[in-house]
């Protein structure tokens, strides 16, 4: 199991490392999803796409390790981390750049199981 700490900076040592890790990202872009759809439900109905966008992109890093969906629930959130730069009163990038590096850290893990660890991964199954 990986710790919050190993998370935010460890290696990633091994596959079941990696696992834990995506699932760590997963993790961050469903409370992301959370954090928008409380503001669409408050205020701006149109952040509903948002949300249910970074709980796809969550969805897909947990359970089938996609190197595409993490890339996007990164892109996704530094697109919201620019939001409190054009709209002065918000206070949410502080939020939104934990998303990013947990994001960036489940790219890394996906790249990898995708990579270094697939071949580990398909041997001990035979």
């Amino acid at each position: 199991m990986v710790t919050l700490q190993n998370a935010l900076f460890g290696r990633i040592a091994d596959r079941e490392a990696a696992i834990d890790l995506a699932k760590w990202a997963a993790l961050g872009f469903f409370l992301a999803a959370a954090f928008v759809a409380f503001f669409a439900l408050l205020a701006w109905p149109h952040l509903l796409f948002v949300a249910a966008l970074y709980a796809i992109c969550g969805y897909f890093t947990r359970y089938r390790f996609s190197r595409l969906a993490a890339v996007a629930g990164v892109g996704l959130s530094v697109l919201s981390f620019l939001v409190p730069f054009l709209f002065p009163e918000s206070r949410s990038g502080m939020v939104f750049a934990l998303v990013i590096w947990f994001g960036v850290r489940g790219i890394e893990a996906t790249f990898k199981l995708h990579g270094r660890f697939s071949l580990q991964g398909s041997s001990q199954n035979t």
